[in-house]
């Protein structure tokens, strides 16, 4: 089996439209399910799930048609506001659509007051709990202290830390700014997502300076809590799908076969219930 975890599909037309106050650059194509479906044809994936594009903000009704159109080949992570006051109520009326979680951008907030642990956030995590919704990180390092302290809080909700935590990799052995992402290893909730490799480098393909932060990660969490992602589809990809399956798979000495299984296959079956 082999489940990407992370791929962002969008349509763009009257009906779906990027988000006014989005906090990343809108984009000027369309990046459909049906490029996601052929890339998943010739690569013998056999499931995806879809993250919402930041550039489209609350409105996940495009992924909610995904999941219609293909049911049972798609699990789907939505957005909520962090800033909305409404953001628990927003959950439970996604979750009752058919998404499966949620994705929060504590990076894209640089200029707010920290809101990760905020009292004010403590309902959103309660219907978390209530409806099952896995809420999905994409942080810095920096964010996984408030980040522990809100599970601490809410330990029945699971977490996912996205992008290998954002590790700097410049940084040496023992990575003392990373630290805090692999302390999140100590919440049995909490699975983290190798993917952006090719942002977090300062290398070309395969990316070799990561490979010490898989190798830690592996360390923290084990292949039981580590799951894959890539990005987008078709002709949108940032990296090429058999450079992503490669490196995973070919660029990694320190995941085993048995590891791959569980990563590509069998941990992100069971976390998203495929």
């Amino acid at each position: 089996m082999l489940i990407d975890t992370h791929v962002h599909v969008w349509a763009l037309d009257d009906q779906h439209r990027p988000a006014p106050d989005a906090r990343i650059k809108p984009p000027t194509e369309a990046a459909p399910v049906e490029w996601l479906v052929a890339d998943m044809a010739h690569y013998q994936i056999d499931h995806c799930v879809l993250v919402q594009s930041s550039a489209f903000g609350w409105d996940n009704t495009y992924l909610v048609e995904c999941l219609e159109r293909y049911p049972g080949r798609f699990r789907a992570i939505g957005l909520v506001d962090p800033l909305s006051a409404a953001n628990a109520a927003d959950l439970q009326f996604w979750m009752s659509r058919g998404l499966s979680g949620f994705r929060l951008h504590p990076l894209y907030y640089p200029d707010e007051p920290c809101w990760i642990d905020s009292s004010l956030h403590d309902a959103l995590w309660e219907a978390a709990a209530v409806t099952g919704a896995i809420l999905q990180f994409h942080l810095w390092p920096r964010h996984a202290l408030p980040l522990g302290r809100m599970i601490a809080r809410h330990p029945t909700v699971r977490v996912i830390v996205d992008h290998l935590g954002k590790p700097d990799v410049t940084e040496p052995a023992p990575y003392p700014s990373f630290q805090p992402v692999l302390e999140l290893a100590r919440f049995p909730l909490v699975w983290v997502k190798i993917g952006d490799y090719q942002i977090a480098s300062r290398h070309p393909f395969p990316w070799s300076d990561t490979i010490p932060f898989v190798a830690a990660l592996k360390d923290a969490f084990g292949p039981d809590r580590m799951i894959w992602g890539t990005g987008y589809p078709g002709q949108a990809r940032l990296v090429p799908l058999e450079q992503a399956l490669r490196y995973v798979r070919e660029e990694l000495p320190c995941l085993s076969p048995t590891d791959l299984k569980k990563i590509l296959g069998s941990t992100p079956r069971d976390l998203f219930g495929f």
